[in-house]
C-alpha cells in the first residue's frame, strides 16, 4: 500500500485518502446468523470476510492510510498483514467507533475517508476504484453504495471526513442520504453487484463466494 499515492490519473491531484474498517469482536459478529451457523462457524466466517476486505484494500493500492478499529485484539492482530493501523476501539458501538476512526484518521491528515463494513465477501478491487472515481473536485462530496436492498450502506466514501456523522444501521442508506442533503450535499450513489451483497442474515449466504466452506 503507497504511503502517499498518486492519485492524478484519477483526476484527483493533492487529495488523500484513510481507508476505514470498523469491526465488532468476533465473538459477537454475526449474532443474525446463529439460527443456521455454530459459534465456531460463524466466527470463522467473520474473519475469513474481514480478511478478505483488508486484502481487498491492500490490493487496490487506493490509500494514504487504512485504519482497522475494534475491541478485539485478536482482530487487531490481523492490521499488520494487510499493512492497516490498528485502532483500539474506546467508543460505544459501530457509529461511535466509526467516528473515532474518521477524527483519528482526519487528525493524521487526511481530507477524506472511506468506510468499508468487515463483511463484504464479495468486494473487489475495482469496486473501490470506482467509488474513487466518482470523486468530484469539489471540496464537499458523498459517496455511497447500498446493499442489494438499498437499505443498508456497504461503502461510505466522505469528504471532508466530517461531512456527516456516520449512521449506520438499519435503513442506513436513506439515513446517510438525508444527512448528507441536511448540509448541501447531493448524494451520489455506486452500484455495484460485487458490493452490493453483505452477510447478515441467513439468506444472505447464498451470495457466499462458492468455495466458501462453512
Amino acid at each position: 500500500m503507497k504511503r502517499v499515492p498518486d492519485l492524478t490519473g484519477l483526476g484527483r491531484p493533492d487529495r488523500s485518502l484513510a481507508v476505514i474498517v470498523p469491526m465488532k469482536p468476533l465473538a459477537l459478529a454475526k449474532q443474525r446468523l446463529r439460527p443456521v451457523l455454530q459459534d465456531e462457524a460463524r466466527r470463522a466466517l467473520a474473519h475469513d470476510m474481514l480478511t478478505h476486505v483488508l486484502a481487498t484494500v491492500a490490493e487496490s493500492n487506493i490509500a494514504d492510510m487504512a485504519v482497522l478499529v475494534s475491541a478485539d485484539q485478536v482482530v487487531l492482530q490481523l492490521a499488520s498483514l494487510w499493512d492497516f493501523h490498528p485502532l483500539q476501539e474506546n467508543a460505544p458501538g459501530y457509529n461511535g467507533s466509526t467516528a473515532q476512526a474518521i477524527a483519528w484518521a482526519q487528525q493524521a491528515g487526511v481530507d477524506a475517508v472511506l468506510i468499508l463494513p468487515a463483511d463484504l465477501p464479495n468486494l473487489q478491487s475495482a469496486d473501490l476504484h470506482g467509488l474513487i472515481a466518482l470523486l468530484p473536485d469539489e471540496s464537499q462530496a458523498m459517496i455511497i453504495a447500498p446493499d442489494a436492498t438499498e437499505t443498508g450502506t456497504n461503502a461510505l466514501l466522505l469528504h471532508p471526513p466530517h461531512l456527516i456523522p456516520p449512521s449506520f444501521g438499519p435503513d442506513s442508506f436513506n439515513r446517510h442520504c438525508a444527512l448528507a442533503r441536511s448540509v448541501g450535499v447531493e448524494p451520489t450513489i455506486y452500484r455495484s453487484p460485487t458490493l452490493a451483497h453483505d452477510i447478515d442474515v441467513p439468506a444472505d449466504l447464498d451470495h457466499l463466494p462458492a468455495d466458501t466452506i462453512l
